[in-house]
């Protein structure tokens, strides 16, 4: 089964060795306080928006 690659022309292959790449900053991100702040912040803004609605 072929994935859709959006238009992009990207190969899945490609794609893929780059989310291995990114992963592990991504996860020490939202690991940190940093991230762990920035999170919630995103999150109550999300509620926020969804209660507007």
């Amino acid at each position: 089964m072929k994935t859709n690659d959006y238009g992009t022309g990207i190969p899945q292959h490609e794609i893929d060795a780059l989310a291995l790449l990114l992963l592990p900053n991504i996860q020490a991100f939202f690991a940190s306080e940093e991230g762990q702040r920035e999170y919630a912040a995103w999150k109550q803004k999300q509620a926020s928006k969804e209660k507007s609605e």
